[in-house]
């Protein structure tokens, strides 16, 4: 299997869980996590566990950015479809 930030495993992922790629979310700490999941249609939050990872998880296209775990319930909420 290949690794990210081929979007193989994100899909392969959805497919045995049964879900939908677009009512997915990635919750990940590298640009490949990011990266990854742009390519897999499933939305991301970037968890920036050092300061110096924010802004090039907003540059990669994070949805969210967060750099606490604390946040990530919040962050999962607030980006859930209607």
């Amino acid at each position: 299997m290949r690794m990210k930030p081929n979007p193989e495993p994100i899909l392969r992922a959805t497919q045995l869980l049964g879900i939908s790629p677009a009512r997915s979310v990635l919750v990940g700490d590298s640009l490949s996590d990011i990266e990854g999941s742009r390519a897999a249609g499933v939305r991301s939050v970037g968890y920036a566990n050092r300061p110096t990872k924010a802004d090039p998880f907003r540059g990669a296209g994070a949805d969210v950015v967060i750099d606490s775990m604390g946040q990530l319930a919040e962050a999962l909420i607030a980006n859930t479809d209607s």
